[in-house]
């Protein structure tokens, strides 16, 4: 009859450590961060530039036109949210390079590559608050109530 043992061959130890300092570490692994684990949007206006109205506008004519308080209220729903959250609820637009077509032009005091977009959603489908974004804060640089940020054909 036939033996019911494994036979031996001279491949069976050719994957098997043959020291204790070889073993498998375990819990090393970096994690990948899900959406909960990714910091919430933030606000700077470090570089919030009212030099170039019109084609944007002025905190007071926003307030004349009741779009502050619109404002303020897309400002806190925003800030809920991370990055990822804010752009697939679209109260993130991220354009990546500066509009080539836009009726602004990028204030001197800005410099070096950055990731241009608009905050949505403010009172309308038009008013906008241009800036720039670098990780999860944006740099709000613009009102826009009219679309000129980056204006489309339609």
């Amino acid at each position: 009859m036939a033996s019911n043992q494994k036979k031996s061959s001279r491949f069976d130890n050719k994957f098997c450590s043959t020291t204790p300092t070889e073993k498998r570490k375990v819990g090393v692994r970096d994690e990948r961060k899900v959406k909960d684990d990714l910091p919430k949007m933030c606000l700077n206006f470090k570089d919030f530039d009212f030099n170039q109205c019109p084609p944007g506008q002025t905190l007071t004519e926003w307030e004349q036109d009741q779009l502050l308080s619109e404002l303020m209220n897309t400002f806190i729903s925003i800030c809920s949210y991370n990055r990822i959250e804010a752009v697939q609820l679209k109260l993130l637009k991220i354009y990546g390079d500066f509009p080539k077509n836009s009726d602004f032009h990028i204030p001197p005091h800005i410099q070096g590559e950055v990731h241009w977009g608009t905050i949505q959603r403010i009172g309308g489908q038009k008013p906008r608050l241009a800036g720039y974004i670098i990780d999860s804060v944006f740099y709000p640089v613009f009102l826009d109530k009219n679309h000129r940020f980056y204006p489309s054909s339609k």
